[in-house]
Formats: C-alpha cells, structure tokens, sequence
C-alpha cells in the first residue's frame, strides 16, 4: 500500500448512528433557534427525511430573518416582510415549534427546560415580556427529552464592557434593532430641521457613527450612505452640509477575516459614498453625546460628538451556552480531562470537531453557526500515528522524501499541512537510488502525480471548502524557515521530536471560520445531508469540514 494510504484514515468519526429513543419510538431531536443554521437545516430536509425523527423546533422568535438585508429594510429600501419567513412555514410537515425560550440543559439526562410568559397585565397588554428569566406568576415551563440536540441559539452583541454602550448604543442582530435605529435617524433630522437648533448642534446630532469593521459594521455604515446620498438628500436638503457618517475600526483592515483585496476595496467605496472609515481606534466610552476613542499607533485620545452610534464590533457567546458547558464539563469530569480542557478554553461558542459534534456530548449534541467554535483537529495529538505511518519499520526517523509524501496523502484529513506538502513537493526531488537512467523517469512520473493530485484537488474544491480554505498561508519562506530552525543538525531525516514539533509550528496556522450567515448557511446544509442520509457519521465518514463551514455565494433559506 502506498504512504498516502496508509496516512489516510488517521482519524475517525467518534460517534455512531442515533439510537431509537427509549420509548421505541423514532429518535427525538430537539432544535433550539430559528436563525441560519437552524433553518437552513430543517430547510435541508426532505419530508421524508425528517419523518425518520420526531423533529421539534424550539425559538423565542418565530420567524426567521434573512440577516444580510436586515439593514436595506432599516433603512426603507426593502420592506420589512421581504426578510422574514415564518418557523412554521419553514418546517410544514416535517417538525413541531413551541414559541418558548430554553432556560437550562441537562446532557446527562438529555432534557431541555423551556419556558415563557403565560399572558400580559390584560386583554389589550400585547407589549408584555413574553420570555422572563424570572420566575414571574403565570410562567409556564416544560420539559422536553431529546436523542440528539442541535443547538444553534447564535450569539450574543460583544460590549467588551466598554462603559456607556449598553445605555448610550443601539445594537444591531434582530428585527426590533432595526426598528430603533430607524425611529432615531428620524427623529435626528426632525430635530435638526427646528428653527431652534443651532448650527454646531445640528453638526453634532447628524454626525452618525457605527463602530465594528465587520460584515455588519459596513453593511449598515453603507446603507446608511445611501440613504443619505439619496431619501435624506431629496428630504432634507438643507441639512446635508452637517451630514458625516464615520466607522471606526479597532484593526487597520475592514472584513479583516475576508482577503485583503476585499477589504482595500471596501474602503474605496466607501470613501466615494463619503463615509469617513476610521481605522486603528479602539472605543473607551460611549456617553449619551460624545464618543471617546485611543488611537493605537500612539495612544493618543480622541472624542467626538454623536447623534447616534451603532455597535456592531463583534459577538460573544450566548448566555444558554455557557449552561450547556456547565452540564458538559460535569459529565466529562473523571471521564475525560481532554474534553473537559477543551470546555473550558476560552471560545466565541461551544466547541465542536468536524463533524459538528460538540466535544464531550458523546454526539448528542450539534452545534453550529454563530453557537459554534469548529476546532478542526490539530495534527499534533495525532503525531505518533502520522510518524509510525510514514516509518513502518520503527527505524525512528524519517527522511524529507517520506515527509513530503505522509503531508500530501495526510492533507485531506488535515488541511493544514497542504502549504508544507506544496513546499517539499518543490525542493525534495524522489529518490532515484543514483542510477542515472532512472531519474529521468521518476521525475516524470513524479511530476505527473503531482499535476493528478493538484487537479483532483481543484475539482473537489468546486464542490466543497475545507479547513485548509481556513488555514492562514505562510508563504514558502516561512515554510523554510521552519523547518531550518527546527532542523539546526542539517540531518537529512526528522527524529519524532523534530517530526513533532514541526507540526505544532503547521497547527499554530489554523483559523476558526468567521461568523457569517454563509457559514451558519453551509453549516445547516451539511447536518441536513448528515441526518438525511441516516445519523451521525461511522468511521471513515467525510469531516464537516467537506461540507459545513464554507461560503455559498447566493445561498439562500
């Protein structure tokens, strides 16, 4: 068998297909949230798929809301009902929804707690807090047991506890944020349309500032622009002298998890809409009228008045989640530290392998879109098997050519050696045993192989994205400089050690993939095929990484 055989399958799924729940019936699956993942999972179902489970949708919104276009309809260009869908449109004659909240889980008995408020102060109360924390009168609570839990919940709007944002800053995730922001932009032009304010008080009311460089940060800077460029400039064109949008961003590239192209670009176009991008700022206050900012390169403090802010600079995990975790890390506690060290590493969501299972829920338990941390494995707990592959005969080294051919056959199942196996394919030719009349041929061959591989691998990834797509690229310099400073004997073969650590330089390249609606999408799309096709996958099964995590252009709910 060849090296590339024998490296492949290093891994295996750690999970086998769902059992029947106890009652005999078919297996219960309980999907928290109605955002992307959620959808884009039941929406992946065919009706005669999702009747092999007893499928039940649990959200405190019952719609679900096309994200992307959330700030075109804040701004009048789409109306409202054009991004949202009805749950129970979406999961006719395949699921159940229960409009609740889910306050607790229990995964040793694999039991969600749900509750909401029963009924308002009155018959005319339409307003009240239909989903408490509190153990208010009237609350009604339920149980419901599951086989498997896909939990997709999302995330929460990250203040990084800079004091004034939650009472002085409108965030901007849901339907109602929207409605907020455009009730405030109204109501700043009103105001700054009375013959009793001043000119510097109309500068300082109409000087609107979003902060976050992400994908939402510019979306809703550039719609904003293009309202004023076009409906505030029809309606108030007396006040478009005082009008500045700025975005201020703590890093110096916008969509930093986007390629750097992307990114120049988007602040061409924003610098054509005239919108002030603020680059190597970091928000240290937000008061009702001022915003109060550092500038990294040299300390230096800055302020500025607004007539509004909106904080889109990041997200944090969901509040459920860190009780998820909880009842995790006490299942696996005398059970397996590893899973318990991985509960408890600091991460946006839960954390999940390949195949979306979180870690230490014995694959009851999928996680995904912004609910989710993908840690795809590191080669690094895996380094005495990808050695022993490549040194069957327990010599205890292994020379460059070996090396090179364990990276190429290894690197489907992790990505992250790909960059290290194109540079070895470069610089270590085959061995041709010093026979002249056979280098010639090897090479050839050699190089045919290569050009077959490079071409199955640019077909496949047509139809799929990986962790390697998410894998930073070193450059072939730095590929080099690693394996010099890891070779200082010059010895022609790696030791294990050295074998090691090399690898553990390869994994310091992972990237964890971004949190976008696109993602949450694939996600979705994958676990649908997943459960489709039967259950969790068997040993040998494709990683998630083959089918959730990437970006489809254009995908939609």
């Amino acid at each position: 068998a060849s090296l590339a055989g024998a490296a492949a399958g290093i891994k295996e799924a750690r999970a086998e297909n769902p059992p029947r729940h106890k009652s005999g019936n078919r297996p219960k699956v309980v999907v928290l949230g109605s955002g992307w993942g959620a959808a884009t999972f039941i929406k992946g179902l065919s009706e005669e798929q999702a009747q092999m489970y007893d499928i039940t949708v649990v959200s405190p919104r019952n719609f679900f809301l096309y994200t992307p276009l959330l700030p075109a309809c804040t701004m009048g260009s789409i109306e409202e009902r054009s991004i949202v869908t009805p749950v129970r449109q979406l999961i006719k004659g395949k699921a159940k929804y229960l409009e609740a909240k889910c306050e607790n889980i229990d995964t040793t008995k694999k039991v969600v707690r749900c509750g909401r408020a029963g009924r308002g102060a009155g018959p005319t109360d339409v307003s009240y807090e239909r989903f408490p924390d509190a153990d208010v009168e009237g609350k009604l609570t339920f149980d419901l047991d599951y086989d498997l839990l896909v939990y997709a919940v999302g995330a929460q709007t990250n203040d990084f506890r800079t004091p004034g944002v939650k009472e002085n800053c409108f965030f901007f995730k849901e339907l109602p944020d929207a409605h907020k922001v455009r009730a405030q932009i109204t109501d700043i032009f009103e105001r700054a349309s009375l013959p009793t304010t001043t000119p510097d008080e109309q500068a300082a009311m109409l000087n609107l500032v979003v902060v976050g460089g992400g994908p939402t940060g510019v979306e809703v800077a550039a719609d904003l622009a293009d309202f004023v460029n076009g409906d505030a400039g029809a309606l108030y064109p007396e006040l478009m002298q005082f009008v500045k949008i700025r975005l201020i961003n703590t890093g110096d590239a916008l969509l930093s998890t986007y390629d750097r192209a992307i990114s120049d670009s988007s602040v061409e176009v924003f610098r054509q809409k005239g919108v002030e991008v603020m680059a190597g700022y970091r928000v240290t206050e937000v008061t009702p009228d001022t915003v109060k900012m550092k500038r990294n390169a040299d300390g230096e403090e800055v302020q500025m008045s607004h007539g509004m802010v909106v904080w889109a600079a990041g997200i944090k995990e969901h509040e459920l989640t860190a009780n998820l975790k909880a009842s995790l890390i006490e299942l696996n506690e005398g059970v397996s530290e590893l899973n318990v060290s991985s509960l408890k590493a600091p991460a946006r969501g839960i954390i999940t392998d390949e195949w979306l299972h979180v870690r230490g829920s014995g694959g009851s338990v999928f996680a995904l879109g912004d609910a989710a941390t993908v840690r795809h494995d590191r080669t690094v707990p895996f380094a005495e098997q990808l050695f022993k592959a490549a040194d069957p005969e327990g010599i205890g080294a292994i020379d460059m050519f070996t090396l090179r051919e364990l990276f190429r056959g290894a690197s489907d199942e992790f990505p992250q050696l790909a960059e290290t196996a194109a540079y070895l394919s470069e610089v270590v030719e085959p061995p041709t045993q010093d026979d002249p009349r056979l280098s010639g041929f090897i090479k050839a061959f050699d190089e045919g192989l290569k050009r077959e591989e490079e071409a199955f691998r640019k077909a496949l990834s047509l139809t799929r994205q990986t962790v390697g797509d998410r894998t930073a690229k070193k450059g072939f310099n730095a590929v080099a400089s690693d394996i010099a400073e890891i070779k200082v004997d010059k010895a022609a073969t790696f030791s294990f050690d050295e074998f090691k650590a090399l690898l553990e330089r390869i994994d310091r390249n992972l990237q964890a993939f971004p949190p976008t609606a696109q993602v949450a999408a694939q996600q979705g799309k994958y676990l649908a095929g997943l459960l489709g096709a039967g259950g969790p996958p068997r040993a040998g099964a494709p990683p998630a990484g083959a089918g959730c995590g990437g970006y489809v252009v254009g995908e939609t709910v």
